[in-house]
């Protein structure tokens, strides 16, 4: 999660932002929008690792939760080649989905 997801998500998740319906940040680019490209297919690759044992924590809803987290990432990867802004936004949209429910399931917090 440190060395691959994180990082590159949070590429992801800053790449398009909005304010207030206002467009803040996008890419400007090619290059920008090959790095979101990047970042997103890392954030894939990294799903298809969790899917490996030993890091597979069980069958079902991590596979599942991990599928989608590829799946998802694929598709920003997609919506970057296309330099479609909109669509780079709700693509990330559903990868951070893909992490939330994943996290509310397995992520243990540590007692305060």
């Amino acid at each position: 999660m440190d060395g691959i997801i994180i990082p590159a998500s949070q590429r992801v998740f800053d790449a398009v932002v909005y304010v207030n319906g206002e467009l803040q940040q996008a890419p400007k680019n090619d290059d920008d929008w090959f790095n979101v490209q990047m970042q997103a297919l890392a954030v894939a690759e990294a799903g298809n690792l969790l899917m490996m044992p030993p890091r597979a924590k069980d069958t079902g809803d991590w596979i599942t939760f991990s599928r989608a987290l590829t799946d998802s990432a694929y598709r920003v990867a997609q919506a970057a080649e296309a330099k479609n802004t909109d669509l780079v936004l709700t693509t990330g949209g559903e990868m951070y989905n893909a992490c939330t429910a994943c996290h509310e399931k397995y992520l243990t917090m540590p007692e305060p």
